[in-house]
């Protein structure tokens, strides 16, 4: 099979990294991903209820999607404190990524119209 049909399902995911990358909203995402791993330990380390690193990461996941299961909560304040922060931290985080990939196809979008506007002259 060719290389490139092989790369191509992971072409928007590699368009999407290139964007990241030029637009420094990579650092902002990777800055969440540790804050995510962190908050989930402190979670564990603060929370006698939830009873695995695994169960704070589940924790976190439905703190960052609003799902919110149920089947683990928040008994502490601190464990209050950090899913506040950690809601916060992804609302801003989901807001700025997807701010920045909007613009970035906006830019090549019209960068495009005006290549096309000066080869019709």
């Amino acid at each position: 099979m060719d290389t490139d049909k092989k790369r191509k399902p992971f072409k928007k995911l590699r368009v999407l990294k290139e964007i990241l990358n030029n637009t420094g909203a990579d650092r902002i995402f990777m800055s969440f991903v540790a804050f995510v791993f962190a908050d989930a330990l402190v979670i564990f380390l603060a929370d006698p209820a939830i009873e695995s690193y695994g169960d704070a990461l589940w924790y976190c996941y439905s703190v960052i999607s609003t799902a919110g299961f149920g089947d683990v909560v928040a008994t502490t304040l601190v464990t209050k404190i950090c899913s506040l922060l950690l809601t916060l931290y992804a609302t801003l985080v989901i807001a700025i990524v997807t701010g920045v990939v909007v613009n970035y196809y906006n830019e090549l979008i019209l960068e495009k119209n005006k290549e096309d506007a000066e080869g019709k002259q």
